[in-house]
Formats: C-alpha cells, sequence, structure tokens
C-alpha cells in the first residue's frame, strides 16, 4: 500500500501466537486432521527425536489445502519417505565427495603445471573484484582456530603467504572451488581441465556449483528427494535422452549427472544401481524425484 506521499509500506507484522504442543497434542492435532497411524507409541518416539516441523515438510504433499490429509496417509509412510531421503543423502554425500576430490586435484595439477606452485594471484583470474571475493573467503577459511596440522607446519617453516595450491585445495571449499575455477582467465586451461570429464567448460562450471550447493544442503540436513532446486544442473547433450526436460530443478537429473562424472572417474561405478536399490527398498514413487513417467 502507497501512503500519501507516495512511499511503499510494508505489511504490518504480527506476534506469533502458535503454542507449544507436548508430543500427545501433536499426535492429537494429527489425528485431527485426518492422519492415520498403524502404532502410535511409535510415532511419538519418531517426534521426540525428528522434530515435528522437519517431518512437516515431508508430510506437506499429502495434504490439501486445508492442512487436512489425503485419504489413507499413515503417519508410518512418512516416516519410510523421511528415512529413504536419510539414506539418500548419505549415499550422494559420499559421491559428490569423490566428484569434489577429484576436481580439487585437477585444478591444483594444472594450474600448477602453467603457473608456478603459488597460482592464487589476481593476474590469473578474470574479474578483480570476484576474485577478491573469493580470495577473501578462502583465508577465512585458512585463519580459522581449528586449522589442519599441515597448514600450522607449512607456517611455521615457509615465508608464502600461501601453501602451494595442492595443500591449499585440501582445505578449500567445494564452494570456493566452483569460484575460483569459474574465474580463471586462461581459456584453454579451463578447457584441459573440463575435458578430463569429456564436458565443454559451459557445462563443467555451472555443474560444479550445482553440485557444491546440493552438497551444503545435504551438510545442512535439507529434504532432497523431491526438492526443486533453484540452482539447477546443465545437462550435457550426450545426457539429453536418458534426463527429464521436463523436471529439471529435481534430483533425477542430477542423479543422472553425477552418474556420468562418476564413470569418468571410475567407469566401475555402482551408483545409479546403489540408487536403484534404495528406491525399491522403500517403495519411492519416483516421479516425486522427477524420474520420467513410463
Amino acid at each position: 500500500m502507497l501512503t500519501g506521499e507516495g512511499r511503499l509500506m510494508t505489511s504490518q507484522k504480527q506476534s506469533y501466537n502458535k503454542s507449544f504442543l507436548d508430543i500427545d497434542a501433536q499426535i492429537t492435532l494429527l489425528k485431527s486432521r485426518g492422519m492415520l497411524f498403524h502404532d502410535e507409541n511409535m510415532a511419538k518416539k519418531s517426534l521426540l527425536n525428528l522434530n515435528y516441523y522437519r517431518l512437516s515438510g515431508y508430510w506437506s504433499p499429502f495434504q490439501n489445502q486445508d492442512d487436512t490429509f489425503k485419504d489413507d496417509t499413515y503417519f508410518e509412510e512418512i516416516i519410510n519417505i523421511y528415512e529413504f531421503d536419510s539414506k539418500l543423502k548419505l549415499l550422494l554425500f559420499g559421491v559428490i565427495e569423490k566428484i569434489e576430490i577429484s576436481a580439487r586435484t585437477k585444478f591444483a595439477y594444472y594450474l600448477s603445471r602453467k603457473y608456478d606452485p603459488h597460482p592464487l594471484i589476481e593476474s590469473n583470474f578474470l574479474d578483480k573484484d570476484k576474485f577478491d571475493k573469493t580470495y577473501k573467503k578462502f583465508r577465512s577459511e585458512l585463519s580459522r582456530n581449528n586449522k589442519p596440522i599441515f597448514i600450522e607446519h607449512y607456517e611455521s617453516k615457509y615465508n608464502e603467504e600461501l601453501p602451494p595450491i595442492w595443500v591449499c585445495v585440501e582445505v578449500m571449499t567445494f564452494g570456493i572451488l566452483s569460484q575460483f575455477t569459474k574465474n580463471i582467465k586462461d581459456i584453454q586451461l579451463k578447457r584441459t581441465i573440463a575435458k578430463c570429464y569429456n564436458l565443454d567448460i559451459s557445462v563443467y562450471e555451472p555443474n560444479l556449483y550445482h553440485l557444491s550447493i546440493l552438497r551444503n544442503d545435504i551438510a545442512h540436513h535439507s529434504r532432497i528427494y523431491n526438492k526443486t532446486f533453484k540452482i539447477t544442473p546443465k545437462i550435457p547433450n550426450k545426457l539429453k535422452s536418458i534426463s527429464n526436460q521436463n523436471a529439471i530443478g529435481y534430483i533425477y537429473n542430477t542423479i543422472v549427472l553425477i552418474d556420468y562424472l562418476l564413470k569418468q572417474i571410475d567407469n566401475k561405478s555402482e551408483f545409479m544401481n546403489e540408487i536403484n536399490t534404495l528406491i525399491l527398498s522403500h517403495h519411492i514413487d519416483k516421479s516425486k524425484m522427477g524420474y520420467p513417467r513410463k
């Protein structure tokens, strides 16, 4: 709403007036909305350990617009989906770590081969402001109180401001790595790194960033299995036929991308089989993950 002087007024805030509900009251509320239970005692234990608010993100797809639950919605099915999501995140976290370590290694190897052991200087990067911002974040990582012993050893022995790049990458977050990679000035150098995964730089760079965001979401225990990501993967043309272009922001396309990257690192990867086994063991509706409908 505008005031008489044309200034935009924000809506007035209100006090939070929802009361604390103990576990029994939480069960009663869910039942009043139509939630069904096979074992209320087990449900109470789940609510005490998992937090009503956290679980609400998993049962919201089973609710109508008035917050009542759709017919035959059982609490135990919500827990099954929650447990599936937890296992999915553990699996994804492990394989993203492999990709991250590989990307760190190649970043360090090719930059030090072209320049020297200390290539993190402004002249080697395209955008000065972005370099300064990323460099500041990285220095913050190096100055933590609980810094690794190998960093303390370097600082006590050598004069250079930074350790060699192959040491730096071991404390570099995935997000910082993706930002440095995108900002490399030498296009041919970036192409060389991307070519290690048989990708063009226009695909490699945004996918590093996407995977760094996914890794952070997992680390902060966010729901993954049916989430739509704002920062979406960029699917290379060679994977378009097995991806789902009608569900760009869902985890399935990221799974396709991860499977491809893992096979560039190790062609014996069983990642996709592990994903499929997990889905089958929990009887998950794959369409909620963005899988193509058959």
